[in-house]
């Protein structure tokens, strides 16, 4: 009787006989040819970062970030990362870290039109167990800039999650797309026969209406605080099942 069902979390997406390529769904998706070139800026970036983590050795690096949490090698390497991407791109101006929270100018040449922020690996404190990971990216136009801006301003978002795949969620212009990154040594192989690094693997994807998973962070706060206890106490006796890691990303992806 409580034991959790044997269907109720598992995949129900079906093989397909082929997936559109990155650039099939951004031209049909994405009207703003500048968007686009942002759009595969960051997934270079988060291929880059996919590498190094199956590379790089988890240590502490002895620094801490603006906030006082010590820095991990991984994170250091996926913010070098992040900031040479943003640095090489013609069409981003500003760009800020939630390891180092201040825009900066990037644009030498002046032509920029976006300023992306990002937190480079969310996770930090999982992620020497070699559980899944994240980045998360905020791109904003040059009319708003960062500061003061809201998240409606934003022209698009992307959220890595590096786990036994590595799998981003992009929003376009009518809905949030996920793309595969790798499915194979060669990358992945499209319908004419060539391989290209990333694959459209789900497209127009929503958070689903009927929850039956909760992942409720900092637990024990249930003991101090009576609300929080209640909202607990309201996913348990409603059968809900507890799927907590401990990474925002991770947490949130399972709700698409």
């Amino acid at each position: 009787e409580y034991g959790a069902s044997s269907t109720s979390f598992y995949t129900t997406t079906e093989k397909q006989d082929s997936y559109l390529s990155l650039d099939d769904v951004l031209d049909k998706k994405c009207s703003d040819d500048k968007v686009k070139a942002v759009i595969k800026d960051m997934l270079d970036v988060c291929a880059d970062i996919t590498e190094a983590l199956r590379t790089a050795l988890v240590t502490v690096e002895g620094s801490a970030n603006t906030f006082g949490d010590a820095q991990l090698s991984v994170d250091v390497i996926a913010d070098n990362l992040l900031w040479d991407a943003v640095k090489a791109s013609p069409v981003v101006r500003e760009g800020a870290s939630e390891e180092d929270p201040i825009v900066r100018d990037v644009d030498e040449g002046g032509e920029g039109e976006f300023t992306v922020c990002w937190d480079p690996l969310d996770g930090s404190s999982i992620v020497d167990n070699n559980w899944a990971v994240g980045t998360m990216i905020g791109i904003w136009p040059k009319s708003t800039g960062l500061i003061g801006a809201k998240g409606s301003d934003q022209v698009t978002s992307l959220v890595a999650l590096y786990g036994p795949r590595t799998t981003v969620l992009v929003a376009l212009d009518d809905g949030t797309y996920e793309f595969t990154y790798g499915c194979t040594p060669e990358g992945c192989q499209l319908p004419d026969g060539t391989w290209e690094p990333w694959i459209c693997s789900r497209q127009d994807i929503k958070i689903s209406p009927d929850a039956k998973i909760f992942a409720p962070a900092n637990l024990r706060a249930a003991q101090e605080l009576p609300g929080y206890k209640k909202l607990i106490d309201h996913f348990m006796e409603n059968r809900y099942t507890l799927r907590y890691s401990g990474g925002l990303v991770p947490d949130v992806y399972q709700q698409f």
